[in-house]
């Protein structure tokens, strides 16, 4: 099955993206729990399904709610069950890793012949009728990260290097490399050096804050970077925290979310 935003179908959809009906809403909160030692994962749901006619088709068991989970790079494919109104569903060590996208819909388990639904938008005319299997709600679709390729430290997915063909002063990154390697000149490195032994959180704020934004500002639309050895861990963590790699988006909030907003740590600097 392949959903998507723009998906078009014949018959009304509750959705964020049709507008086929006046009133209701669908969504599915997820809450990811697993076993980095085995690879096995334990995903808890709570669905909220405001339109009455539609929670009773889930109700009485006319309609089925469930998740089309996908993870390309396990091959996984596969539409889940969801128990109504919430529960949860495990999954086997090794099936989901790294970028998992969950796409939540409701489906109708028997035919319904002059369906009358409240708030139905003027273009359908009722009594609709419905077959078995059509779909009746399509949630937005969400993404977690799995595996421990997120757990990464900022400072193992960067390196700090000297050039001289650095300026003084000023701060480079360069990614085409295992690690995204930050570039300074030899004096400011030798300065570096000495500050990520007494005072890392100046370090965060002043060089990696920077350079974390940098590489948000490449990365916006662009994976051409994927082959690099840093890329799964970056974009896992930033996957992870939130952080979206689109055109548009704050690179500012992106940076410091990543960082764990490292001006908070300047507070220690100041009481030592």
């Amino acid at each position: 099955m392949r959903l998507s935003d723009v998906t078009k179908f014949p018959h009304p959809v509750l959705s964020p993206f049709t507008g086929d009906f006046l009133n209701g809403a669908f969504s599915v909160d997820f809450d990811v729990s697993e076993n980095l030692k085995t690879g096995a994962l334990f995903l808890r749901h709570n669905i909220v399904l405001t339109h009455l006619d539609l929670a009773h088709l889930v109700a009485s068991g006319q309609a089925v709610v469930g998740c089309l989970v996908k993870c390309s790079d396990t091959f996984y494919n596969e539409l889940r069950t969801l128990s109504y109104p919430d529960g949860n569903i495990d999954f086997a060590p090794g099936s989901l890793l790294n970028k998992v996208s969950l796409r939540p819909i409701v489906w109708l388990s028997s035919e319904l012949k002059g369906w009358s639904p409240e708030g139905l938008h003027s273009e359908f005319l009722a009594p609709l009728f419905m077959g078995l299997g059509d779909v009746i709600a399509i949630g937005a679709e969400s993404e977690i990260s799995v595996g421990q390729a997120k757990l990464a430290s900022i400072e193992s997915i960067f390196e700090l290097n000297n050039s001289s063909e650095v300026g003084e002063g000023e701060v480079c990154v360069d990614l085409e490399g295992d690690r995204i390697s930050i570039l300074v000149s030899p004096s400011t490195f030798s300065v570096i050096e000495l500050l990520r032994q007494r005072e890392m959180a100046v370090v965060l704020n002043s060089i990696y804050l920077p350079a974390v934004m940098e590489v948000l500002d490449r990365l916006q639309g662009d994976h051409s970077y994927d082959t690099w050895r840093w890329f799964v861990p970056f974009t896992e963590k930033c996957r992870a925290k939130g952080v979206a790699l689109e055109s548009g988006v704050s690179i500012l909030e992106g940076a410091q979310k990543l960082l764990e907003f490292p001006a908070l740590k300047l507070d220690k600097v100041i009481k030592e």
